[in-house]
């Protein structure tokens, strides 16, 4: 697999400039070439920077980062258009089209790592678990069930790079000279010393950044100039395109977004959006669908619904270190449904 042709064609196809017959080898050749959409992030980013500000620790970022993909792409980079900015946005738009082709098959069929798997470490929660731990840097992380977290293994050295997938709470250990960047589907959360939690599951639930302590500046992946500024007690979340900040409801461009406070769980220190790190199970006012899903994980369980009614009950619960049984018995008791129980397998009516 020539990965600079790979490149070179993505880069003609963004540009308008690609040929039929280059459209179906650029396909085959993507499908052929299993490379990590977060590596195509990182670049993509790198890139993004370098078409505005010129700065030696970005060539540096940039070379590193390539040769995670085993490719040395400087040459083409910089004679496949003429002047670095052009050769910028062209690069630039052809890892966008790369990240998303990468995605849409990451999402569907397990890929191949593209780099060897000892420059990599990944920790994989399963429902029914969580896990603690501490990184290299001495960040301290609590990652929820069903996630999975993955960082490079000089991870601290050159850079402090995180790609979840999932839901993690973070203690980040400071250091001004290396930020700390956690980068989801939709949305990039940049630090340099605080405590946060981040909620990013491929389902339809919102994708959230909940600020504990310190500051934090996320920006959104479908609009890269767009970036919001978190304080303490500060929580966004992302659906549908919408940008939710809470404190005042104003628009930026073509993204809507609006402000809102978090305030502390019952008889915590810490909002319900992070309570889990403490083994509660918290919810307040939330669809029976949207619950069902973090039961699903918190006890390894599958829920099923005779009907779409019945997923937009209204429920509240605080649960700590509760079974699924007891949970369901007092949930019932709260809202009128029934129940029945099947191994794994709950059934609503």
């Amino acid at each position: 697999m020539n990965d600079t042709r790979l490149f070179v064609l993505l880069g003609k196809k963004l540009n308008k400039e690609a040929s039929e017959a280059e459209l179906s080898e650029l396909e085959e050749l993507i499908r052929q070439n299993a490379v990590q959409p977060y590596t195509l992030e990182a670049l993509q980013e790198i890139w993004m920077k370098k078409a505005v500000e010129d700065e030696p620790h970005l060539e540096e970022r940039w070379e590193r980062t390539a040769q995670r993909l085993n490719t040395y792409i400087a040459e083409p980079r910089k004679r496949f258009l003429p002047g670095r900015i052009a050769a910028a946005a062209a690069l630039t738009g052809a890892i966008a089209f790369a990240a998303w082709f990468g995605y849409r098959n990451y999402n569907n069929h397990p890929l191949q790592a593209s780099v060897p798997p000892e420059q990599d470490s990944i920790i994989t929660v399963l429902n029914g678990e969580r896990k603690r731990f501490v990184l290299p840097d001495g960040t301290q992380v609590n990652l929820n069930s069903g996630s999975q977290l993955r960082f490079h293994k000089d991870f601290g050295q050159q850079d402090r790079e995180i790609w979840l997938n999932g839901e993690a709470f973070f203690d980040v250990s400071k250091d001004a000279t290396h930020p700390f960047h956690v980068y989801t589907d939709r949305m990039t959360v940049k630090v340099l010393g605080t405590s946060f939690n981040v909620k990013s599951y491929n389902t339809f639930e919102n994708i959230e950044t909940t600020v504990i302590s310190g500051k934090v500046e996320v920006s959104l992946k479908e609009s890269k100039e767009k970036k919001v500024i978190l304080l303490p007690n500060e929580k966004i979340s992302l659906k549908n395109n919408i940008l939710t900040k809470n404190k005042a409801d104003q628009p930026i461009s073509d993204i809507q977004y609006e402000v809102h406070t978090v305030k502390a769980a019952n008889n915590e220190t810490i909002p319900e959006e992070a309570v889990w790190v403490k083994e509660k199970l918290a919810f307040t006012d939330e669809s029976f669908d949207m619950v069902a899903l973090k039961m699903e994980r918190w006890h390894n369980v599958k829920f099923h619904f005779a009907n779409d009614n019945l997923k937009d009950l209204r429920l509240n619960g605080d649960f700590d270190n509760v079974s699924i049984e007891e949970t369901m018995h007092i949930l019932q008791m709260m809202v009128h449904f029934k129940y029945e129980m099947t191994g794994n397998n709950i059934y609503i009516r």
